[in-house]
């Protein structure tokens, strides 16, 4: 009589088949989870730079709120209570073209005001956002000029874009900025 040690040629194939099914569906929900979180710890980065906005022009007596024409901005390179070097996606988070945006806005039609913030935070390859190697601009990430509500939104990790959607530029262009948030008046700190 033969003596039966091991597996059979269809009794492997059975496993790699059942191995090869569950990695198929998976992989896709780990790379999505992962992705997700990523997004997640750069919208609570950005959350995290407009309280530190927000101690600041309380804490600064140089920095004066806006009024209802206006629109102060903070750069990241002048919070002083932060700390943001890499982004999530192993890029730099740009000190320069980072900042903050707080508005005086009127509540719903009422008499009454509040101020607004929004955050625009903007990583790339290099600290300076000046890599112009070919396909750098493709790992750049961002959220563009969000009010700080939107950042809890169920629709929030779509406030994360990548690659030409990061406008890396905003804080250059102050004619930019006074159309989006619909101000005369830009003050840049």
């Amino acid at each position: 009589m033969l003596n039966k040690k091991g597996f059979t040629l269809i009794e492997l194939l059975a496993v790699i088949v059942i191995l090869g099914v569950i990695m198929t569906i998976a992989v896709p929900n780990i790379i999505s989870t992962l992705d997700k979180n990523k997004k997640e710890t750069f919208l609570e980065d950005a959350k995290q730079m407009i309280s530190s906005a927000e101690y600041k022009i309380r804490s600064d007596t140089s920095i004066n709120y806006p009024d209802q024409y206006s629109v102060v901005v903070i750069k990241l390179e002048n919070l002083d209570n932060i700390e943001l070097n890499l982004s999530p996606y192993d890029t730099y988070y740009s000190t320069e073209k980072s900042f903050v945006a707080i508005t005086k806005e009127q509540i719903n039609g009422t008499s009454e005001y509040e101020y607004v913030y929004y955050a625009h935070l903007v990583s790339c390859t290099d600290e300076k956002c000046e890599n112009l190697e070919i396909d750098s601009a493709a790992y750049n990430r961002g959220i563009n000029l969000s009010r700080l509500t939107d950042l809890d939104t169920s629709d929030r990790f779509d406030l994360v874009v990548k690659g030409s959607d990061v406008e890396r530029d905003l804080i250059l262009d102050t004619e930019s900025i006074k159309s989006k948030l619909d101000r005369d008046i830009v003050n840049i700190y």
